[in-house]
């Protein structure tokens, strides 16, 4: 008999779900708003970390930190069902503007056609 095995579990015992996301539905949104802000976190060690190399990009980095991290904020909210559909679309044109000053930072900031310094 393995550990953890429904043989091994006493009557009484509660099974636990396959999905960890189902062991705190609750949690989910508190979930979201760390991950949100570990990636807001992340953003501004490396727009500092490019600040020796690449100043004006890791200030445009730096410059979208807070974008991410209210973003992050306005996505964990409670929001009614009717509003889902509106914070969807929002954090889709977000992450897709951030996307798109990444890669024109990545472009001109590494001997693009056009430099930023």
């Amino acid at each position: 008999m393995l550990p953890g095995r429904p043989e091994d579990r006493s009557p009484g015992a509660a099974a636990l779900p396959e999905d960890p996301e189902d062991l705190g539905p609750g949690t989910a949104a508190e979930r979201t708003r760390l991950a949100w802000e570990r990636t807001a976190i992340t953003f501004g060690a490396v727009g500092l970390a490019m600040l020796r190399g690449e100043p004006v990009a890791g200030l445009i980095v730096l410059a979208v930190t807070p974008l991410i991290w209210a973003l992050g904020r306005y996505v964990s909210a409670t929001a009614p069902p009717e509003a889902r559909s509106r914070r969807l679309l929002v954090v889709a044109v977000a992450v897709t503007g951030v996307a798109v000053v990444a890669t024109v930072v990545a472009l001109l900031g590494h001997g693009g056609p056009v430099r930023l310094r």
